[in-house]
């Protein structure tokens, strides 16, 4: 069934439909007024003769495709950062007519790398790190870049600095897939301690904003030697901070966190929320598009400091909300019913 909600759109209404309920709790991440997704695609691959494409049909690959559209939408994402996609210009392009014919407007758009590669001789297709974002929220300022000048990891570690458009405040999302773990782990965690060093490095020489947010599959639970070497740099994970129990992941039995969210002192006053969102670890199979859980992130740029504020648009854009498989209005934090009654 079809669930209807009434969307004000320039002093006018207008019917919009959102046929999907979630599966499990949307989490909580507070006043946001902007909510950052990431998420391990699991070789979301459109070359289905790919050893590594994780569909064998088309009809796989288009359900993967609105499954996490429409998990996109339930968090109301307004930047999704993303890794495990096919290294070329069009795979994003995939999700985001997905999300923007669900959503019933052309609001989402994605980043273009110009990162290409064919599948290897062994017929696997090479993976990259990619940015969905919301054009009438945020602005990409400056060249998408790696912490790598060239090779595999050139394409799996990407940096963006994002503009919020209502506050013109600026700031830094690194999107990373560093080395996998595997059945020895000594040479994997040594590339991981590579790959920890580059991107420290290449974080510490941006000039565009002070504000970083690290996000990503880091293949390293906490605890673990990458993990500690981004905490000495001033790095805190976001997850613990506000759930000590937090979980993205599990094997074999045991939960843990390999999709992180980490920011930098100045980026953590910024936080409002930071919480996984479980639909692949307990929505079930008809939900499921991935074996690594999202994680949400909502940020509050400038603290309602005044710094920036005065180019906030004086009427506020009325959204969309799933909670509790209930839909509602929410405008500038103010949460209404369809009928118009405000609830908080």
């Amino acid at each position: 069934m079809k669930k209807y909600i009434l969307i004000w759109v320039l002093g006018t209404l207008s019917l919009c439909t959102f046929a999907w309920t979630s599966p499990v709790s949307i989490p909580d991440v507070g006043d946001a007024r902007l909510r950052i997704v990431g998420q391990n695609a699991a070789n979301y691959v459109s070359n289905l003769e790919a050893s590594n494409s994780s569909c064998d049909t088309q009809d796989e690959f288009e359900a993967k495709t609105n499954k996490m559209a429409n998990a996109f939408l339930a968090l109301q994402a307004d930047i999704v950062v993303i890794c495990e996609v096919e290294r070329n210009d069009d795979i994003l392009g995939y999700i985001v007519d997905a999300m923007n014919t669900i959503y019933g407007e052309n609001v989402y758009t994605y980043i273009t790398d110009g990162l290409y590669a064919h599948a290897s001789s062994g017929n696997y297709q090479s993976l990259k790190s990619g940015y969905i974002y919301r054009k009438d929220k945020v602005t990409p300022y400056g060249s998408n870049t790696s912490p790598y000048r060239s090779g595999e990891y050139c394409a799996r570690m990407r940096i963006q600095t994002f503009t919020e458009n209502s506050t013109k405040e600026k700031f830094v999302l690194s999107m990373n897939h560093f080395k996998a773990k595997d059945s020895s782990d000594d040479a994997g965690e040594g590339t991981r301690l590579q790959n920890v060093s580059n991107l420290i490095y290449a974080l510490g020489n941006i000039t565009a904003d002070p504000d970083i947010l690290v996000m990503g599959d880091l293949n390293s639970y906490m605890g673990e030697a990458p993990i500690e070497a981004l905490e000495e740099e001033g790095y805190e994970e976001q997850l613990v901070r506000f759930d000590a129990n937090a979980y993205s992941y599990i094997y074999r039995g045991t939960k843990g966190i390999l999709d992180h969210a980490m920011a930098n002192s100045t980026m953590a006053e910024q936080v409002t929320g930071a919480r996984a969102y479980h639909i692949n670890t307990a929505g079930g199979y008809n939900y499921k598009y991935s074996d690594h859980d999202a994680v949400l992130v909502g940020l509050r740029l400038g603290k309602d400091s005044g710094e920036g504020m005065e180019n906030i648009q004086q009427t506020a854009p009325a959204r969309k909300i799933l909670r509790g498989g209930q839909l509602y209005i929410e405008i500038d934090g103010q949460l209404f019913t369809i009928t118009g009654t405000r609830i908080r």
